[in-house]
């Protein structure tokens, strides 16, 4: 990366926190150096395997504050257009938003936010004397477009990029298995967060940690040995069953509208051939319209969804609703695309809803 001066450094990075939380104000020196280089391997992993190592961007320390423990890495992007690329795909559009928790709606919305003038500059670049598309050709619009101004594209996408790596950090194993962490380098990011826990354990004055300014503490000291163990590598006997993909209408007949309680009580309801059946429904954008009350709500709850299951000894198991299509007759989105589903997935097969039912993938050879 090319020279920053001090002045453009603050306007193209953004900050990766690691608070301690600790009794006295100070840490000990090993601690803060192999959990900055356990950060520094997770943004090398994300880069090897999302951007191809085109992410051209550095990892800086920042002295504390005074009377603080709370370690700042600064990470700047010099040439934000890899980042803006994968979010704008679906492959990256499904890590993004299981890593960070935000859509790329909702990355979009912030931009917007932030620079909405450059933004309607850019989309309104297009003139009368623009070539115009040949007959059937679609003119595609990028989901987040990137920023005119280079310095806050650098700054977005650094803001991005900590993002994905507080992601690794912070979200629990079962939470990562999800969002499958076995593509590319990956495994190597497991690894460095296993060591950036392992290095925290043996620091016994670390009692808990977060990854933000504020005095808040997500993981406790008694989360730390889970954390730590690292990814067994799954031989290829031991492999889980693959998992199939169908579209299908079911009505509900005990719903959860408590998205952070579905692993205690699933959703229940009858699918198209009216099996009792229990699901969790993961689709980000169908619980940010839940808590926005957008949905109409009827006694029993008609849905079109795009889900997963695992056949086990003949049945359909471990139903992951991975996106909601209609509900009560009102539409909510297009299906995912095979790369998109992949990326949640890995490995999967489609199949056709029972009797006959349209599946997204008719017609397609996968």
């Amino acid at each position: 990366m090319t020279k920053v001066l001090p002045w453009e450094f603050e306007a193209r990075s953004d900050r990766l926190f690691i608070h301690f939380d600790v009794d006295e104000h100070f840490l000990k020196l090993g601690t803060f150096i192999e959990t900055a280089e356990s950060a520094r391997k997770v943004i090398e992993a994300l880069n090897s395997t999302f951007f191809q190592g085109s992410l051209d961007y550095e990892l800086i320390v920042l002295p504390p504050e005074s009377g603080t423990f709370l370690s700042k890495l600064a990470v700047l992007v010099g040439v934000p257009g890899a980042v803006f690329a994968f979010l704008n795909s679906d492959v990256g559009s499904a890590y993004v938003e299981g890593l960070t928790g935000k859509p790329p709606a909702e990355w979009a919305k912030e931009i917007g936010e932030n620079h909405q003038e450059r933004i309607q500059t850019l989309q309104g670049l297009a003139s009368p004397e623009d070539e115009e598309p040949q007959d059937g050709e679609e003119v595609l619009e990028p989901t987040v477009p990137l920023p005119e101004d280079h310095d806050a594209a650098c700054r977005m996408g650094a803001k991005i990029v900590v993002g994905m790596t507080r992601g690794v950090f912070e979200r629990s194993n079962d939470e990562l298995t999800k969002i499958g962490m076995e593509i590319g380098d990956l495994s190597d990011a497991l690894d460095a967060r296993a060591e950036f826990f392992a290095a925290c354990i043996e620091d016994r004055d670390v009692k808990r940690i977060g990854f933000s300014s504020d005095d808040d503490f997500p993981i406790p000291r008694n989360q730390f040995p889970e954390r730590a163990q690292r990814p067994a590598r799954k031989e290829k006997d031991d492999e889980p069953p693959e998992w199939t993909v169908t579209i299908e209408g079911i009505y509900v007949t005990s719903p959860n509208w408590d998205q952070e309680d579905q692993k205690t009580r699933q959703w229940k309801g009858k699918d198209s051939i009216r099996r009792d059946c229990f699901f969790v429904i993961e689709d980000a954008e169908f619980w940010h319209l839940v808590k926005r009350k957008d949905l109409h709500v009827e006694v029993l709850d008609n849905l079109k969804v795009q889900w997963a299951f695992q056949m086990i000894d003949g049945k359909p198991k471990n139903r992951r609703v991975l996106r909601v299509l209609e509900f009560n007759g009102d539409m909510l989105a297009e299906p995912l695309t095979p790369d998109a589903i992949k990326a949640l997935l890995g490995d999967f097969t489609t199949a056709d809803a029972p009797r006959r039912q349209p599946s997204l993938f008719d017609g397609k050879d996968e």
